[in-house]
């Protein structure tokens, strides 16, 4: 599992985003983030400096981006 900052978070996003390389996203009841991949690999992600409302835009996001997001309100 990895814990950062929400701007940490978004940054790490962009070069998945470019390369069409993330499967699915879910947001636990637990309110983290994970990341499959293509690949079969997953990622854990913490995000230690805002509420499950931010979370759940920024999964938003990534849905109105064409990203597979389950356990978005």
């Amino acid at each position: 599992m990895k814990s950062c900052s929400l701007e940490q978070f978004t940054e790490s996003l962009s070069p998945w985003l470019n390369e069409s390389y993330i499967r699915s996203v879910t947001l636990r009841d637990d309110d983290k983030v994970v990341f499959s991949f293509i690949d079969g690999v997953s990622d854990v992600y913490e995000i230690t400096d805002c509420n499950r409302s931010q979370i759940n835009n920024v999964c938003k996001d990534l849905q109105d981006k064409g990203i597979q997001v389950l356990g978005v309100a």
